[in-house]
């Protein structure tokens, strides 16, 4: 979707110049008379738009397309040029973070992960990830291309003023380390920071499968649970940036027969305290203490286990798992009765991506009293997988570029070399 024009010359004339950007990017290569008319602006204002942006090297032009029917001069075609310009996206989690290098076109050139024990100060994390950033900069392509910025996902409440966690249930002790500043001292490159589950959902709604829909929610589930929502194409943060922390819902009346859940159940009060895998492993521990038939050992337990025996058919782990995704799918219909979207992803560290747990997932969704928004939403996985973090990070780095209909003047003009 092409920006919306602003008022006055000098905004309509920024304006034209980046839906033109966008309109190559989106639909290139084309020709100069092809952008006059699609975009309907006369062949002197895309011919001195064009000048500018090869300038800037964001448009190249690639050779001569086919004259018209009735002959003529073949026209010069103009194609996007993805590495004018380079983004960094870093995704930390409390024991282990990726970080990556991509081109305009969020395709990621050069990627790495480090591993630390999970009390790491966070100041630590962050110098450990500075070489690999200096490491980037150094690529041949990287030397002449524009910094569009450093995208930062991290779990907790963000203080997107300071650029710091500003609450965080599992991570007091990162709370207040001005994440944005220590970025911007080390590289002077422009530095966002965003939720870690706010910063997947808009990598997914930008590159992964919640492209093609406005309306979504993402769920991400793994050692705890969080949701993401896209509002008319745009991340919905909320008042406090706390939109989605569904983690923190009771369970209250969700629960009203203890014996469907007898082995994830123990009086947990969220979603957030049941809905982790460790509940998994110590169901599973439960169930071969009481010598229910299983073929799972109490020596040798993981997520991954559990759920590849549940999909042999192993008893306790198939229950395990059905339990598990039946609590999903309850959450989901709230998610689904009260935002009403399009499609509703689920994502996260192991049992996300199973699709026979998509399928129990979906079964309990459907047996929900409201059957309209039921019917209408699509269920799905999401697409990005391990690469969701740091793409997500880098979608907020070109967002307001390439994406938002919203356009930050000051930081078109400051990438544009323009006052």
């Amino acid at each position: 979707m092409l920006r919306k024009v602003g008022y006055g010359t000098k905004l309509v004339r920024d304006f034209n110049e980046l839906n033109i950007l966008r309109f190559i990017k989106l639909y290139g290569p084309l020709s100069r008379a092809q952008l006059s008319k699609k975009y309907k602006i006369s062949k002197a204002t895309v011919s001195e738009i064009i000048s500018k942006l090869l300038k800037v090297n964001f448009v190249k032009e690639i050779g001569m397309g086919a004259s018209t029917k009735i002959g003529g001069r073949k026209p010069i075609l103009l194609e996007f040029n993805p590495k004018a310009g380079y983004a960094i996206g870093i995704e930390i989690k409390r024991n282990h973070a990726r970080v990556a290098l991509t081109d305009l076109n969020a395709l990621i050139y050069k990627q790495d992960q480090i591993e630390y024990p999970e009390n790491t100060p966070l100041s630590d994390v962050l110098y450990m990830l500075f070489p690999f950033i200096h490491k980037y900069l150094k690529e041949k392509w990287v030397k002449s291309a524009k910094a569009m910025g450093i995208g930062v996902a991290i779990p907790g409440l963000i203080d997107y003023s300071k650029g710091c966690i500003l609450e965080s249930d599992s991570l007091k002790e990162w709370e207040g380390v001005l994440i944005k500043k220590l970025f911007e001292n080390e590289f002077g490159i422009e530095t966002f920071i965003e939720n870690d589950v706010k910063a997947i959902t808009f990598g997914e709604s930008r590159f992964g499968n919640g492209r093609d829909y406005s309306n979504m929610i993402y769920l991400w589930v793994g050692d705890g649970i969080g949701a993401g929502i896209v509002i008319n194409g745009e991340l919905y943060r909320g008042v406090s940036a706390s939109a989605g922390e569904v983690g923190f819902y009771e369970l209250g009346f969700y629960i009203k027969n203890e014996a469907e859940f007898k082995w994830l159940y123990d009086g947990h009060k969220t979603f957030g305290e049941i809905l982790s895998e460790k509940v998994l492993v110590q169901g599973a521990c439960k169930g071969i203490q009481e010598n229910f038939k299983t073929t799972l050992n109490g020596g040798n337990l993981s997520i991954d286990t559990i759920v590849e025996k549940a999909f042999e058919d192993d008893p306790l782990a198939l229950e395990l798992v059905t339990e598990y995704a039946s609590i999903v799918g309850i959450l989901c219909i709230n998610l689904i009765n009260t935002l009403n979207p399009e499609t509703l992803l689920i994502g996260g560290d192991h049992i996300a991506y199973n699709e026979r747990f998509m399928d129990l997932i979906r079964e309990r969704v459907k047996k929900d009293e409201l059957h309209t928004p039921i019917l209408a939403v699509r269920l799905q996985n999401a697409g990005l997988k391990d690469v969701a973090g740091v793409l997500g990070s880098v979608g907020l780095v070109l967002d307001d570029i390439f994406y938002s209909e919203q356009l930050n003047l000051d930081r078109y003009r400051a990438i544009f070399g323009k006052k």
